[in-house]
């Protein structure tokens, strides 16, 4: 078996393309797609393995191969069987053709989706985990009918010692050694084995005596065709073998269809209807008759009569099939039973009328003789989630919980049930809550059992349903508090005992931290002002020395709802890292040793810059943004100390001696660095484009400082370019105008005649 699996594995693997396998070894494809070579060579490889045709068939199904490709797989083998010109070896791929097709076992195997059933019975035939296939493995019985194809071996024994296997001919002959043919159609494996034994005493006479023993058993058997009819689920006509019983048939057809009977299905044979099968009795006991089928039996599902629907309280709810005379106890029966919540004194049951529905009560004493009509519906109702003779008691009792009202139950013995009072009980005020008949609340009863305990107020009896709340002490005051927070390790809430200090809530609190401020305690304290007009302060504040190790006592003690706050020291942390990358001799990231550190004063911490520095470009990043700066800039005073702050970014960038410019020129490119004129290298670049616009071009320092053309009137001022500068001209933007407008040229005119008249007004 294993060696199959791992060659039709491998076969499967090589005809992944034409047979569509999918990546988890199932078959997902067709088999018209497949070869004559790619079949045969699939079927060669099963018999290899030492697999049955069966089992060959079971492994393909297994495999995904649906049953329409199932059939279509096997006719292709029978047609290439048939084929004596083909290309193909393929004497004996199959022993018999037709018992090949006949064979149906192979069904079982198919994988079937579960749907559930409101009916009973019907999921019995629905499930894929089921199966109902012949066992072969048994006995053949004695009862079972020969027909022709029939294969009977008979074996002497004893005196004589004789084995001959032959098949029943089509006419029902079977061959006898030394004894001609004798006619077994029709004859059960008893009847046969006689009529044998009777032909076969001649050349045999040791069967008469007793001395040789005869023994008839059936190898292959033939294939009956039996029909299924009505109202079936599959209706059609089935080809299964002759040890297939009633059932087997029932369970290759689906079972009925939602109008079908399982009460009354028919096996009908010779025209007459031999036996009517309750598949009830089936399912309700366990008990199946020993039907066996004969060729060209029909099997029919009549249309139901009687369905009624049983739900709520029983343990199996479903639509159950009745039959004429079976009553409303038959239909719990066949529900398993009331459930356990059942209400048993009666059922509500809804009836069809002719233009209306109609709800009806039966007694349970009428179970037994109340006939359900089709399409009604029972309700079992649950009992009542109440207690006929029930009270509670809760509260400061040592077993609170629900008791038994027994005749004249008092307050006092119900505590005594619950073993007495707690010793936080308080016994100046409890209550019971007292329900009516009618279940609404109705009025709360309070006692004092200081009172009832020493004689001065009543007992008081109780009632079903008395509910019995004996409160405790803590439970009516409210529960004080003090607050610890700031550098401990477990701020929090603690509650206030009389006689607790600042160093007790700081233990609770876990100590102190590494940083804690422990001369500066603060405890904030709650003034309890009584005053009926609003005050402006309410809280009072007292700090407090406390000794970090809690050996020694401040004597000082909380009051509820104390805050006390321990601050964290003033200068007891790290001011934060500043990472300094580039040409510096040692780089690396530096902690801030003070809050007014400077750039310059890092680069000195640094052993100072590299000879291939460029000082003028230093660059310093902030938040990830880079900040412009011109700190070495020379004759710059104004910046000379830019102050750091944590997680600052300083790169010293290399000396490079040349220039870049980008953007709208004809030849972007790189240049040596030779004057400060900004013009020349936008020329040594080829100029500007025809899409270029000049006027707002700018130079790029490595400083992160950018400069742009400034402008006033017809002159422009271009700023100076430094080693390791960029020179961007920008293209013009879409509709953006070239130059100046004749309006704004003729103002300009005007303008600069006026300054000129101007001018020459005052030299006279």
């Amino acid at each position: 078996m294993k060696h199959f699996f791992r060659g039709l594995g491998w076969l499967f693997i090589t005809l992944a393309g034409t047979a569509a396998l999918a990546q988890n070894g199932s078959f997902s494809g067709k088999v018209s797609q497949l070869s004559d070579q790619q079949i045969i060579q699939l079927w060669q490889q099963a018999q290899k393995s030492g697999m049955s045709e069966s089992d060959a068939v079971r492994l393909l199904v297994q495999k995904g191969m649906s049953p329409t490709e199932v059939n279509a797989f096997k006719k292709r083998l029978v047609q290439l069987q048939a084929g004596s010109k083909s290309r193909f070896s393929t004497n004996s791929i199959i022993k018999d053709t037709s018992n090949f097709m006949r064979d149906s076992t192979w069904i079982f195997e198919t994988p079937q989706l579960k749907k559930n059933s409101p009916y009973y019975g019907f999921d019995f035939f629905n499930s894929p985990e089921m199966s109902f296939e012949p066992n072969f493995n048994v006995a053949t019985p004695a009862s079972y009918v020969l027909g022709a194809n029939d294969e009977l071996t008979l074996s002497l024994s004893g005196l004589n010692e004789l084995t001959n296997t032959a098949v029943i001919s089509r006419e029902g002959n079977y061959e006898l050694p030394h004894a001609g043919f004798v006619n077994l159609n029709g004859l059960t494996i008893d009847q046969a084995t006689q009529q044998i034994k009777n032909r076969l005493r001649v050349p045999y006479p040791g069967l008469a005596s007793g001395r040789t023993r005869l023994y008839l058993s059936l190898g292959n058997v033939r294939g009956i065709r039996i029909s299924v009819i009505g109202e079936a689920e599959k209706p059609g006509n089935y080809t299964v073998t002759a040890l297939a019983s009633f059932f087997n048939v029932l369970y290759l057809s689906g079972g009925p269809s939602q109008n079908g009977s399982l009460r009354k299905i028919e096996l009908i044979r010779d025209n007459k209807v031999l036996q009517t099968v309750d598949f009830y009795e089936f399912l309700q006991k366990g008990t199946l008759p020993n039907i066996r089928l004969q060729d060209q039996d029909v099997i029919r599902f009549p249309v139901y009569e009687k369905r009624v629907m049983l739900a709520g309280e029983v343990k199996r709810p479903a639509i159950y099939e009745l039959l004429g005379k079976e009553t409303l106890a038959d239909l719990i029966s066949y529900g398993g039973g009331l459930g356990d919540h059942a209400l048993k004194d009666a059922v509500k049951l809804v009836q069809l009328g002719d233009k209306e529905r109609k709800v009806r009560d039966v007694a349970a004493a009428d179970f037994a003789y109340f006939l359900p009509r089709n399409g009604d519906s029972v309700q079992v109702e649950k009992i009542l989630s109440r207690f006929s003779n029930r009270v509670v008691i809760s509260g400061a009792v040592y077993h609170p919980g629900n008791y038994e009202l027994s005749q004249d139950l008092t307050l006092t013995q119900l505590i005594r049930k619950a073993d007495g009072l707690r010793e936080d009980a308080f016994r100046n005020r409890g209550y019971i809550v007292r329900f009516r008949d009618n279940g609404a609340l109705r009025e709360l009863v309070s006692f004092d059992l200081n009172q009832i305990q020493s004689g001065k107020s009543n007992d008081i009896a109780l009632i079903r349903e008395d509910s019995v709340y004996i409160p405790a002490r803590d439970s009516i005051r409210d529960v004080l508090s003090v607050t610890v927070g700031g550098n401990v390790r477990n701020p929090g809430s603690f509650e206030f005992r009389q006689g607790i200090s600042v160093e007790d809530a700081i233990v609770m609190a876990g100590g102190f931290t590494a940083d804690a401020a422990t001369h500066k305690v603060e405890i904030s304290r709650l003034e309890k002002n009584k005053s009926d007009t609003l005050a402006n302060q309410l809280l009072s504040l007292l700090k407090v020395d406390v000794d970090s190790t809690l050996q020694q006592s401040s004597h000082t003690l909380l009051q509820p709802l104390d805050y006390v706050f321990v601050p964290k020291l003033l200068n007891y942390h790290t001011l934060g890292n500043v990472k300094l990358r580039g040409e510096v001799l040692y780089s690396g990231d530096y902690a801030l040793e003070r809050r007014d550190e400077t750039v310059q004063e890092l680069l000195l911490r640094a052993g100072g810059i590299t000879p291939y520095a460029s000082m003028a470009n230093v660059q310093v990043y902030r938040n990830h943004l880079r900040v412009g700066t011109n700190l070495f800039e020379a004759g710059n005073r104004s910046n000379e100390k830019f102050l750091l702050l944590p997680d600052d970014s300083i790169y010293v960038p290399r000396n490079v001696p040349f220039v870049e410019v980008q953007g709208a020129v004809f030849t972007p490119q790189i240049l040596s660095y030779g004057s400060g004129r900004m013009l020349s290298y936008i020329a040594d670049a080829g100029g500007v484009t025809d899409k270029g616009n000049l006027r707002k071009a700018y130079v790029a320092y490595s400083n992160g400082i950018n400069k742009k053309i400034r402008h006033f009137l017809f002159f422009r001022h271009y700023p100076r370019v430094m080693p390791g500068s960029k020179i961007i001209v920008p293209e013009r933007l879409e509709g953006e105008k070239r130059g100046l407008s004749v309006i704004e040229i003729s103002a300009l005119t005007g303008s600069f005649t006026a300054l000129i008249s101007l001018i020459a007004v005052l030299r006279k």
